[in-house]
């Protein structure tokens, strides 16, 4: 378990006297919270915890964000006095959240480390927003779906869809396979959120802790110098 030796807040101080300004961390609390429902998910049996699942999705999805976010303010805040501070934070806060796990490190380091692409970690992650975002934008989760029915030899006679026998089950019944997207919200499982779990915890071990604790980053198991 890597230390945590980050700040609770950072503090831009008017020596003279007079308005100034602080940027608090509240990451660890997002933290505490995800190690808990992870901990009843991992205790949970099956279905008895399913409703759960959902839930660690928002969870983890908010977690994760709002340790971008405060990393992207942390540079801004020490790299900008205040007023233009505002200016360049909401840019980087408006970056979609799977573009933003991905180049938060580079955008923090000047360009000087990047996350290696092929790290499980990276690939885990944007599962994660990928399925955060249809679980909770899911405008396009009802749509019309489209399947393959087969030929049966059917005819109109006298008004009426007459089947052949021989399109039919020994008990009359047309059988036929239909084959349908599946809802989001039944992918998900225990071992998916443990999985995702652990990712986010690496991603913290290497990324967010170290930047919170130094405002700085340097190559590790998933970050690498930029080429």
């Amino acid at each position: 378990m890597t230390d945590r030796l980050e700040p609770k807040a950072i503090l831009s101080c008017n020596l003279l006297g007079g308005e100034s300004y602080a940027l608090v961390n509240n990451v660890d609390e997002y933290y505490k919270k995800l190690e808990s429902l992870l901990d009843d998910i991992k205790r949970g049996k099956g279905e008895t915890c399913d409703y759960l699942y959902f839930a660690f999705v928002s969870l983890a999805s908010a977690t994760l964000e709002y340790s971008l976010n405060l990393m992207l303010s942390i540079h801004c805040f020490e790299k900008y006095n205040y007023p233009m501070y505002e200016k360049h934070i909401k840019s980087f806060l408006d970056i979609n959240f799977a573009a933003k796990i991905e180049i938060t490190p580079e955008i923090v380091s000047d360009g000087k480390l990047t996350i290696k692409a092929d790290v499980p970690t990276l690939q885990n992650l944007k599962e994660l927003a990928d399925k955060r975002n249809k679980l909770l934008h899911n405008s396009k989760a009802v749509k019309v779906q489209t399947f393959d029915f087969p030929d049966t030899g059917a005819e109109i006679i006298d008004g009426c869809v007459c089947v052949p026998l021989d399109a039919l089950k020994d008990d009359g019944i047309l059988e036929f396979k239909l084959e349908l997207e599946e809802n989001v919200i039944t992918t998900l499982t225990s071992k998916w959120c443990v999985r995702i779990g652990n990712a986010i915890q690496k991603y913290r071990d290497n990324i967010v802790t170290p930047f919170l604790a130094h405002s700085a980053l340097k190559e590790n198991e998933i970050l690498e110098s930029s080429k």
